[in-house]
């Protein structure tokens, strides 16, 4: 077998050494002359191209599976933001509710501290569904019992207009002395 190896020459074409421009590299071509070692040289090149495209093709196939699932996995996040998004979005609702609730007793509580100024803020004792019961019996009876004063004041001064009338009526009725 005779094989000569050949340095290329440069690219710039200015046809100078390399060994002084340490940035350029030397390329060497084998050439080899027609025969059974350059047939053999084919054939584990043609061998090993054909494995490099089968390690090739088999990359090809697990990047496409690595697509798929890197497609899968931007899925999943969108679907994690989307849940996300809603978790805040009824964390937000939550939250507001519970501050109108808040607001709402501490109205009522103010309406019945000036409902009764006497209790001083003593809510414990109206614990139970009784104890809620009796108090509202109490206030239902000192409502009536206002009413009820305020009815027989009204039928008091009715009766007094009517006395007052068949007074005047009367009067007028009697003759004339004079």
């Amino acid at each position: 077998m005779s094989a000569t190896i050949t340095p290329l020459p440069s690219r710039s074409g200015d046809g100078g050494e390399t060994a002084d421009r340490p940035d350029r590299k030397t390329i060497f071509v084998q050439s080899l002359e027609p025969g059974p070692a350059r047939d053999s040289f084919v054939a584990e090149t043609a061998t090993k191209i054909e494995q490099l495209q089968a390690a090739v093709q088999l990359v090809m196939r697990g990047v496409e599976g690595l697509t798929g699932k890197v497609a899968g996995l931007e899925d999943a996040g969108a679907l994690e933001d989307r849940w996300y998004a809603f978790h805040q979005s009824e964390k937000r609702s939550r939250e507001s509710k519970l501050d109108e609730a808040v607001r709402c007793c501490r109205d009522l509580k103010a309406r019945l501290d000036r409902i009764e100024a006497r209790s001083g803020g003593d809510y414990h004792a109206y614990n139970s569904f009784e104890a809620v019961s009796r108090k509202l019996g109490e206030l239902e009876r000192s409502t009536n019992q206002r009413a009820k004063r305020k009815d027989v004041l009204r039928a008091c001064l009715l009766s007094a207009m009517l006395i007052a009338t068949a007074t005047i009526f009367g009067l007028s009725m009697l003759p004339a002395s004079g």
